[in-house]
Formats: structure tokens, sequence, C-alpha cells
């Protein structure tokens, strides 16, 4: 048997494993990757009697935030990336940094549909909800928080961002 022959033999087989591996590859690398509130009516939960003392957080003047995360969510190691540029990238120290499960957050009445998110709070009131960044890797060029913590953005009201896509594992109850 040539060389040619082999190669002609061989191709086909590599042909369907690239197929087969690139669709694998896909599937898996973007199950957790969809819109943050999926199919759910998030932006009409009500917000207003939410704060931080319900998550055993003392309100302080200025921006605090709550990074919310459920174990053993894959998208955790991208929401960390986030987490580590928040006192030099953001100004917002580690004093004004707090984290909760998902589950804590659930428990005090509040409606959040996925994780990782972060809530974004000043001067103790409910500014921002929703996920870090955008894209099916949530880099930081694609941080959605960054002009709000900076304060290069003032919003009107709470912003409930469930329209965002990005990594997220979605809340379910049971686990």
């Amino acid at each position: 048997m040539t060389n040619q022959q082999r190669v002609m033999l061989l191709l086909p087989l590599f042909v369907v494993w690239v197929v087969v591996a690139s669709a694998g590859l896909f599937y898996f690398g973007n199950q957790h990757y969809g819109q943050f509130a999926g199919d759910t009516d998030w932006q009409n939960s009500i917000t207003a009697e939410f704060s931080l003392s319900a998550l055993n957080v003392n309100e302080n003047p200025g921006i605090q935030v709550v990074h919310v995360l459920q174990p053993d969510c894959i998208c955790n190691s991208r929401a960390k990336e986030h987490m580590a540029v928040f006192a030099d990238d953001y100004q917002v120290p580690v004093s004004a940094q707090h984290q909760r499960s998902l589950a804590d957050v659930v428990a005090t009445g509040f409606v959040l549909p996925a994780s990782p998110a972060v809530l974004i709070f000043d001067d103790g009131q409910l500014i921002y909800a929703g996920p870090y960044a955008t894209g099916p890797l949530c880099s930081g060029s694609d941080s959605l928080i960054a002009p709000i913590l900076l304060k290069e953005v003032q919003l009107p009201g709470v912003w409930l961002n469930g329209e965002a896509s990005a990594c997220r594992c979605v809340f379910n109850p049971e686990s």
C-alpha cells in the first residue's frame, strides 16, 4: 500500500474525528451559556424591600457588592477572575465586598435566577443585579459592571439584568 493510498483511507476518518470533536467541544463549552434569566419573568421581581441587611451585611455609604456563587458551578472560575480585580480596577475595597451563596440570597425572598452574579448597592440601595460580563467566556473586556462601579454611568433605578447572555448556572432549589 502506497503512502497516497494510506492518506486516502485515513482522510475520511480524520474528517469524522474533527467534526465529532468540534461538535462535542461546542456542546460542552456552551451548555452553561445563555440568557441570564432564561424564560423567567425576573425583571418584575419585587426589590424595594431587599437590602444588605437581609444578607447580614452592614450597610455603609458608597458602593458595596455581594458576589453570589453556587457550589460546583463551572462558571465560578470566570467569576473569580472578575472578583480578583474589584479592589484594584474598580476601586471597591475588600471591606465593601461580600460573598453569599445563591441559596442564601434566594432565602431572603429575592429572586435571583442564576449565578455567578453580582449585586451592587450604592448607599445601601440595590442598583444592579445580574452577571459580571457578557459572552461565552465572560471576559473582563466584556464587563457590564465596570462603568457602574467606577460611577461612569448613573443608573436611573434598579437594573435587574436578565437579558445578558453569559456563562451561568441556573438556580436549582434542590441542589
